[in-house]
């Protein structure tokens, strides 16, 4: 028999809201569209992990390009810098 691989601690639907400081209701709705929670009946149930995913999902996106800016040059060759500097570029407006 294969080694079994102990559950995390499982909490019921109160307890997950509780944690994760929302509705009930929002909870479900998460955990359904993520698919991260177990439906046993008419119950959910949310392992550490499936309340570590949800809470991952609504993380915040950067308003802005510069809060985590990497430096380009080390992980580039200077060829294709370059290129891609030249794409990037606004190109000139003809004048007619």
């Amino acid at each position: 028999m294969p080694p079994t691989i102990p559950l995390d601690t499982i909490y019921t639907t109160d307890e997950a809201a509780e944690r994760l400081r929302v509705s009930r209701r929002t909870v479900i709705k998460l955990g359904r569209d993520l698919g991260s929670c177990s439906v046993i009946g008419r119950e959910y149930f949310f392992s550490e992990r499936d309340l570590f995913d949800i809470w991952q999902a609504q993380r915040a996106k950067p308003t802005s390009s510069q809060v985590r800016s990497v430096n380009v040059k080390k992980l580039l060759s200077d060829e294709l810098q370059h290129s891609l500097q030249r794409l990037t570029q606004k190109k000139k407006r003809l004048q007619q």
